[in-house]
């Protein structure tokens, strides 16, 4: 057995302030994985916005054209626009459900989840960028 410590005040307080800067630590790692995630939903929100003005284009662009390797490209980036719409959906959904988990349970650990979905928005967002570049090349020829 171990012998019982006496706790002074200093000593008590002092455990106190600690707790209370843990807390704090933690209460501002929670705020800033709840900002973290509003930024992504916003930031997939102006992709969800682009990829439609692409398909605009890509419609102002379409008619007439009748080439098969320009109608296959066509049909190539309409699909692709369609399915990264359907990513931006889920992953934004995604991110909803984290954040509402956070926000139900805030000092349970989310870091993990939230470093995969942060991997997840960045893979999203390069393939974006690519696809546009891609878009932007095929229509200039």
């Amino acid at each position: 057995m171990y012998p019982a410590k006496k706790l002074n005040c200093t000593t008590l307080s002092n455990f106190l302030t600690q707790l209370n800067f843990i807390q704090m630590f933690t209460e501002t790692q929670h705020l800033s994985l709840v900002d973290e995630c509003h930024q992504w939903h916003d930031e997939l929100v102006s992709y969800r916005e682009k990829i439609h003005q692409l398909k605009n284009e890509l419609y102002y662009f379409a008619p007439g054209k009748t080439e098969q390797i320009t109608t296959i490209n066509i049909e190539h980036f309409h699909n692709q626009f369609h399915l990264q719409l359907i990513n931006i959906h889920d992953l934004k959904h995604e991110i909803k459900y984290h954040l509402k988990e956070a926000e139900r349970h805030p000092n349970f650990g989310h870091r993990i989840p939230h470093h995969y979905i942060k991997e997840k928005v960045d893979v999203l967002v390069n393939d974006l960028n690519k696809l546009e570049d891609d878009f932007h090349t095929f229509i200039k020829q």
